[in-house]
């Protein structure tokens, strides 16, 4: 697994220091969207500052991506395949599940945006759509 990690890091141009191995092997172990806090109780006694700097590394460098929920935080989850460091490419929305609140990237739909203006004064950095529902485990 340790080969996998630095691998990994090495492809996206991110020094393997023992924190930035150990925050990767988590967010592949649990393999969802997860919260600074939860990350910070599974690393227990590792600081939340270097955890948190940890995480803006892997998305400055396109490892991990960002989810904002309304008004409780981020959410870090790794990047597919197909995301850089210039351009984060997650063109789905995210799915908010309102029973067990996971979330999670939902690939049944693909966002499609195009700039009808060429004259704009908008300057698209990111784009975030989410769905809220019941999850395939939480529906009836």
């Amino acid at each position: 697994m340790n080969t996998t990690i630095v691998k990994m890091l090495e492809q996206h141009h991110i020094k393997a220091t023992p924190m930035r191995m150990l925050v990767l092997e988590q967010l592949m172990v649990l393999n969802r969207h997860v919260a600074l806090l939860e990350l910070e109780t599974i690393l227990y006694p590792a600081d939340r500052i270097t955890i948190y700097r940890t995480l803006q590394t892997f998305v400055t460098n396109g490892l991990a991506h960002t989810v904002e929920r309304s008004g409780q935080g981020m959410l870090y989850a790794l990047c597919r395949d197909n995301c850089n460091v210039e351009v984060h490419r997650h063109n789905h929305p995210h799915f908010f599940c309102t029973k067990c609140q996971l979330v999670t990237c939902n690939t049944d739909y693909v966002i499609h945006v195009e700039q009808k203006n060429a004259d704009t004064k908008y300057q698209l950095e990111k784009l975030e759509v989410s769905l809220r529902g019941l999850c395939p485990n939480c529906a009836p």
